[in-house]
């Protein structure tokens, strides 16, 4: 039996979780032929939530300002259930919204799998808010607040592009309806949900609804024609099973087009301030840093980290990589700064 592929960075037991995960990941095929309702979609956990982590879910209405570029004949936007997560009393969820400082995340899984109340990302959720809360605590500031859509998965035909854009736009102009100020909220995404959070902030420059404060993304899987991908054999995910999903998520719909590949955006200088962090060790680390650059090239204000041997996903992997939570901190002084 060969041993786990190793990079300079990682102890042996790095290395070991690492290979179980990535011979788990090397099996994942997207599935196609059913997708779960509304309904199901909406439904709050009972369990495995953190003590002192409240989650709450909303419908918000399918936007009627749905911008041109995603407008469909046989895509219809509907209903967007929007789950809220916070650590702050119940009383005071609805308070001062004005100052309230939001995350509107978009959770990754290859456009085909994933949901804000997995319990991956009730972690991850309440990772972000221990970090958030630190800085507006410092400050003096309202508990920050997180809302995670649950978009339209690319797994039947009604589901595929532009189904989850429709989705994510709906659930931003919900927020402002609500009464977020918009330079409060800053949209974030992991992975695929990292390009869409990228491309839902460019559909949102060519709406009528006002831009968010800020953007970030860890390593964001945005080049959909993976022209720009290497294939880095310690990462976790091969590039095989990207390909496949986007195919998948996109059916039709051409990968070198700015609505799939957020790399392909024409940024301007109004472009809000975005952080990007990747790692090295990561199939789709190229599209962190042509990101950063095409933001920063356009007159833009825009910052890349790096992390040496991450791989992808090294934001889930707390357990695995210390860095994991060096990011979360960053992204608190970022949304806090």
């Amino acid at each position: 039996m060969s041993s786990p592929l190793t990079r300079p960075t990682w102890t042996p037991a790095q290395a070991a979780a690492l290979h179980g995960i990535r011979t788990a990941m090397g099996a994942f095929k997207p599935t196609f032929g059913q997708a779960q309702s509304v309904a199901e979609r909406a439904q709050v956990p009972s369990e495995g939530i953190p003590e002192g982590i409240r989650i709450s879910c909303e419908l918000a209405p399918p936007s009627s300002q749905i911008p041109a570029p995603i407008h469909s004949t046989s895509i219809q936007p509907g209903q967007v259930p929007v789950f809220f997560y916070t650590d702050a009393p119940s009383e005071s969820f609805a308070d001062a919204k004005k100052d309230v400082k939001v995350i509107l995340h978009v959770h990754g899984g290859g456009n085909v799998s994933g949901h804000p109340t997995e319990q991956r990302f009730i972690s991850f959720f309440s990772r972000m808010l221990r970090a958030l809360g630190k800085k507006s605590g410092a400050q003096g500031s309202a508990a920050p607040i997180i809302a995670a859509p649950s978009y339209r998965l690319a797994t039947v035909a009604e589901n595929l592009f532009p189904a989850a854009l429709q989705d994510l736009f709906s659930a931003y102009h919900h927020l402002i309806l609500k009464g977020f100020a918009a330079e409060n909220i800053t949209i974030t995404g992991d992975s695929a949900g990292g390009n869409l959070a990228l491309v839902l902030t460019y559909i949102i420059s060519q709406s009528t609804l006002p831009m968010p404060g800020h953007v970030t993304l860890f390593s964001p899987d945005a080049d959909l024609t993976y022209a720009s991908s290497a294939s880095v054999p310690h990462d976790i995910i091969p590039l095989s099973t990207y390909q496949a999903c986007s195919s998948q998520y996109l059916g039709n719909f051409p990968a070198n087009d700015p609505l799939a590949s957020g790399i392909l955006i024409p940024f301007t200088a109004s472009w809000p301030k975005t952080l990007v962090m990747t790692g090295t060790a990561d199939n789709v680390a190229e599209s962190s840093r042509r990101i950063v650059s095409g933001i920063q090239e356009a007159g833009g204000i825009a910052e890349l980290v790096e992390y040496a041997d991450l791989t992808h996903a090294w934001w889930m992997f707390s357990h695995i990589f210390p860095q994991s939570d060096d990011g979360l901190e960053r992204l608190a002084v970022f949304v806090y700064n």
